[in-house]
C-alpha cells in the first residue's frame, strides 16, 4: 500500500514538472517572438527560463518538440482569448453581428500571437520536419476559428455555404494580416486596409 507520504511526494513531482515544462514553453513563445524560429534555441530558451540545457532536454528531448509544444499554447490561446472577446463584442454589438466578429477575427490576425505563428510556418517552407510536424495545427485552428463565427450564422443559410463564406473571409485575412506581418516597414504610414476589407468581408457573409 501506497503511503500518504509517498503520494504527496509524487504529487509535487509532477507540480514541479508541469510547472517547468510551462515555463519552458513560455521562454520558447517569448523567444519565437522576439528572435523568430532559427535563433530559438534550445541555449536561447534555456537563459530566457533561466534552467540549464539539462532540464530542457529532461522535458524535450528533441528541439521541435519543444516547438511544436509551444505552437500548439500558441494557438490554444489564440483560441481561449477569441471565444472571449468574440462573445462580449457580439454582446455589446448585437446589430452589427458580423462586423463585430469580424474586428475580432482581425484583432486575432494581427497579435503578436499570431506572428510566433507566421514565424513558425515561414520557417516550416523549407524544413520538411518542421512542416510535418506543424501540419495538422493549421486546420484544427482554422476549424476553431470558424466554430467560433458560427454565432453570426444566418438562420435560413445553408450550413455548407455558410462554412464556405467563413472559409473565405478567413483567407482574406490571413492573407492580409501575413502581408502586413511580413511586407518592409514603409517610412510613412500606410492607409488602414482593414475598414475597407471589413466592408467586402461583411457584405459577403450577410448577403
Amino acid at each position: 500500500m501506497v503511503s500518504a507520504a509517498t503520494r504527496n511526494t509524487a504529487s509535487a513531482q509532477r507540480e514541479r514538472s508541469d510547472q517547468m515544462r510551462a515555463r519552458l514553453i513560455e521562454a520558447t513563445i517569448e523567444s519565437l517572438a522576439a528572435h523568430g524560429y532559427p535563433a530559438t534555441t534550445t541555449r536561447r530558451v534555456a537563459d530566457i527560463a533561466g534552467v540549464s540545457l539539462g532540464a530542457i532536454a529532461h522535458h524535450f528531448p528533441v528541439r521541435i518538440d519543444l516547438i511544436t509544444t509551444a505552437l500548439d499554447e500558441v494557438g490554444r490561446r489564440m483560441v481561449v482569448e477569441l471565444h472571449a472577446a468574440a462573445a462580449a463584442a457580439i454582446a455589446a454589438r448585437p446589430r452589427q453581428r458580423t462586423p463585430a466578429l469580424l474586428d475580432v477575427l482581425w484583432t486575432a490576425f494581427t497579435s503578436e500571437l499570431f506572428a510566433v505563428w507566421v514565424k513558425v510556418w515561414i520557417a516550416a517552407v523549407d524544413d520538411a520536419e518542421l512542416y510535418a510536424a506543424l501540419a495538422p495545427f493549421e486546420p484544427a485552428l482554422s476549424a476553431a476559428f470558424a466554430a467560433i463565427a458560427d454565432d453570426v450564422a444566418p438562420e435560413d443559410l445553408p450550413r455548407a455555404e455558410w462554412t464556405h463564406r467563413i472559409a473565405v473571409a478567413l483567407d482574406a485575412m490571413r492573407g492580409l494580416a501575413l502581408t502586413l506581418t511580413i511586407q518592409p516597414r514603409p517610412a510613412q504610414p500606410r492607409r488602414d486596409p482593414w475598414p475597407a476589407t471589413r466592408a467586402e468581408l461583411t457584405a459577403l457573409l450577410d448577403r
